[in-house]
């Protein structure tokens, strides 16, 4: 049993356009979709999406909405390369999408992508042949998509977009499909358990994987990537070697790599595949697989907006009490002693106030300087900070890590004693300058990673100021809005949880960015210059839905 779902014919007009045909309803004793088979222009159609419903159709006009099962794009093709699902192609038999009474399948519709380049209307009559069987599948297929609705990609960087998930509901994955446009290069999705579990664990990268480029990808991942392939490659469904099986609990990370560098404006998500990006992931699996993407929720907990009538320059958090550096009434300018306790120290578990130290020089009751660095004059070399931003301490060794900020543009290590070490960084924008360290931390593989806040990105390095990798932010495509606005593409703050191996990282007017493989609830805290509070988080899972958004490609 055969049917085309198609434009039934008609003239498309210059431009780039979505164009929803049908509803065409499945035969009648068709109890399995078995084969798709595009029949294009592949000169009009930039990409096809076919969604289905069940029962009969209820109207005679076509609805591009509901269960997305299948999806193709041109790219890499001059033949349009469809899918079988016979035993002979899958090795299992049995698979396919059930039709009929009892299944999500009754009906279709078809969305064509066209990009009309012509200057003038050409005639199409392109879709999709169907091939059915009248034997009910063993096992039912189900079509999802992993996918960014957010892809903003600054000019002149390599960047990695990366999307959280999580597995509701287990499944097996059976094939995939990538879906991205021109600056794009390989699309992935990593894979941990319930508990967030990486391999390797946490601990020192191999020296094979401290490169210096801005390209490196994530290392833990607990198994092989699921459908790693450039998205420059066919864009059709592809069978995986080996069926995948994915467990309730699980964490997913999807990566889209985007080569910016040779482009000088910033690109956005959209359709249209010559100025626009997607980023998209497809399975096919078996029925019962759910999967939720960006729906971890953070919502205020106490002590939620902590406020005071002072600017909040800093925040941290160390088992029950959580910690906060305030100005009081002094400026960013400056340059005497503070004559009042500007550390505050807060339950997190009663929102009560615990105490205040660091009055004069950092001398009251109950608290002493264990270290001072630096001879307190503004100046460059050995001895000289100038605006300091932030410290890290790495716990083996005791070195202290100084990023030296807002003038010098350097980053410096110390021994504990006050020796020092060395420094590394200029000021500019080439992969290992600064402009604006504003944040540093050591994980616990020992790599240093600084919030270069200017640049809109975090670089990582080696204790000894190797590069090893850049984390380009989305928010440095904000760059441009105007001089009261620069901080929409600031990356102000980078900090780490070495339980969870985990990164918090506040950019433009986002509180906090993290990794999907937390594995449970955990909660951060930001501090606000001008709102003059401290506002502590609860993450937590949320309800987000892959399948529900909007960005298909």
């Amino acid at each position: 049993m055969n049917l085309t779902v198609l434009n039934p014919g008609s003239l498309v007009s210059p431009g780039v356009h979505l164009l929803c045909y049908g509803p065409y309803a499945a035969p009648r004793d068709a109890r399995a979709l078995v084969r798709f088979q595009p029949d294009v222009n592949m000169a009009l159609v930039h990409h096809l999406i076919m969604f289905a419903s069940p029962g009969a159709p209820t109207s005679s006009r076509a609805s591009c909405g509901g269960n997305i099962i299948y999806a193709w794009a041109r790219t890499g093709q001059t033949t349009p390369q469809g899918l079988e699902l016979s035993s002979a192609a899958t090795g299992t038999a049995g698979l396919a999408y059930g039709v009929g009474p009892g299944s999500d399948i009754g009906h279709f519709s078809l969305q064509l992508h066209y990009q009309n380049m012509e200057g003038k209307p050409v005639f199409d009559k392109s879709g999709v042949r169907l091939s059915f069987e009248s034997r009910p599948p063993k096992t039912r297929l189900r079509f999802d998509v992993l996918m960014s609705t957010r892809v903003n990609i600054p000019p002149a960087v390599f960047i990695d977009e990366c999307v959280a998930c999580r597995v509701t509901r287990g499944g097996t994955v059976f094939g995939f499909r990538n879906h991205a446009h021109r600056l794009a290069r390989d699309i992935w999705t990593d894979e941990f358990d319930a508990h967030g579990a990486a391999t390797p664990p946490p601990g020192r990268l191999p020296p094979s994987r401290l490169r210096a480029s801005s390209r490196n990808l994530p290392a833990g991942a607990a198994k092989p990537s699921i459908g790693r392939l450039s998205a420059q490659e066919p864009q059709i469904i592809r069978l995986l070697p080996k069926p995948r099986s994915l467990a309730e609990g699980e964490s997913l990370e999807l990566h889209c790599l985007y080569n910016a560098s040779g482009v000088d404006r910033p690109t956005r998500i959209g359709l249209d595949e010559r100025s626009k990006e997607m980023c998209n992931q497809y399975y096919l699996s078996t029925s019962a697989l759910r999967v939720e993407c960006d729906g971890e929720v953070a919502a205020p907990s106490p002590p939620a907006n902590a406020a005071l009538n002072a600017a909040v320059t800093g925040a941290a958090a160390d088992g029950e009490w959580l910690y906060f550096f305030h100005r009081g009434k002094a400026n960013f300018m400056n340059t005497q002693p503070l004559d009042f306790a500007p550390i505050l120290r807060f339950s997190r578990k009663h929102a009560s106030l615990g105490g205040a130290i660091g009055r004069g020089l950092f001398t009251v009751r109950a608290s002493a300087v264990l270290l001072k660095l630096g001879d307190g004059r503004a100046a460059a070399g050995p001895s000289s900070f100038n605006k300091p931003t932030d410290v890290a301490v790495e716990r083996g060794s005791g070195e202290v890590y100084v990023a030296d900020g807002c003038t010098l543009n350097s980053t410096a290590g110390g021994a504990a004693a006050g020796e020092y070490l060395r420094e590394w960084g200029s000021a500019g924008s080439q992969p290992g300058q600064f402009r604006v360290p504003h944040g540093i931390v050591i994980d616990s593989r020992g790599l240093v990673y600084v919030a270069d806040r200017e640049n809109s990105r975090v670089q990582v390095f080696t204790q000894a100021g190797a590069l090893v990798t850049v984390w380009a932010s989305r928010v440095g495509a904000d760059k441009g809005f105007g001089s009261n606005l620069v901080w929409r593409a600031h990356v102000s703050s980078v900090s780490y949880d070495p339980s969870l191996d985990l990164f918090a990282v506040t950019e433009g007017s986002n509180a906090g960015s993290w990794r999907a493989n937390a594995g449970r609830p955990f909660s951060f805290a930001v501090a606000e210059l001008e709102g003059k509070r401290v506002t502590q988080y609860e993450v937590r899972l949320g309800s987000g839905r892959a399948g529900l958004q909007s960005m298909y490609g």
